[in-house]
């Protein structure tokens, strides 16, 4: 009995999984169509890529509030990580791959790496901590990012990049280029996002997240939810698992980034 109930949720889960994939095709196809045939107003069509980034956002939230149960409000950050790396490496790659949708792909892989570097670093201190404290502590984490890009130069010559904490920008060589500019941030970034790369992100987060919910892991995830000290008994390891989610989570989003920084 109990063996036929556990195939029963697993059919019921997968039935889940399987709808929400088809409602997100659905959708796509709707729009596209609507899109193509003029049906929406330029500003509607306008709005299409930043709403796939949104719901990827979403989903890389999901993980880490709704699956870990961990209260993270530092994602605006992640995003940030990935929208200047994924900007800054599609700039570089302009001359060298003059193919956009290949660049796009490029860049928002970097910046999903990027994204899961600086989610590692601040799951560090920060994964120790729990409730209030965790969202006080994550809050603060997406302000230093903020102030960090709001005070970051990077430019590139024919001597290589150039990284810099300082205004001075006279150490670039002649026909040298000032990507990152501080509080400037970057300008001149050519559109290369499009609905159906969106999609494709959408369909890939929900992939991932599913995968991983649905594994081994993702009921790690749940049972530290549910009883953290209960996990601890049986020889879950906590930090691993929290920090999976919060790394995973954070890659998401800065892919998310560079999709909706790569639109305007």
């Amino acid at each position: 009995m109990t063996m036929r109930r556990l195939i029963n949720l697993k059919r019921v889960e997968a039935r889940r999984i399987y709808l929400t994939y088809g409602i997100v095709i659905l959708a796509y196809i709707i729009c596209q169509t609507m899109s193509s045939t003029k049906f929406l107003s330029s500003s509607m069509r306008g709005m299409l890529v930043p709403i796939c980034a949104y719901m990827v956002m979403a989903v890389s939230l999901n993980l880490v509030v709704g699956i870990s149960g961990e209260l993270s409000l530092g994602h605006a950050g992640f995003m940030s990580v990935g929208a200047f790396s994924g900007v800054a490496t599609a700039i570089l790659l302009q001359s060298l791959i003059p193919f956009a949708p290949v660049r796009l792909a490029i860049a928002m892989i970097v910046a999903a790496i990027f994204a899961a570097f600086a989610g590692f670093l601040i799951g560090i201190p920060v994964l120790r901590l729990k409730g209030d404290y965790l969202a006080i502590v994550t809050l603060a984490f997406g302000e230093i990012i903020k102030s960090i890009l709001n005070n970051f130069y990077m430019g590139v010559d024919s001597g290589g990049i150039h990284f810099s904490m300082l205004t001075d920008t006279t150490r670039l060589l002649k026909g040298g280029r000032l990507i990152i500019k501080g509080p400037m941030g970057i300008s001149g970034i050519q559109k290369i996002s499009t609905f159906p790369a969106g999609f494709i992100l959408v369909m890939i987060a929900l992939m991932i997240v599913f995968n991983l919910v649905n594994s081994r892991s993702g009921r790690a995830f749940m049972a530290i939810r549910d009883d953290r000290i209960a996990a601890e008994s049986i020889g879950l390891d906590i930090t691993k698992y929290k920090m999976m989610a919060f790394v995973t989570s954070a890659a998401l989003a800065g892919a998310a980034g560079a999709l909706f920084a790569m639109n305007y």
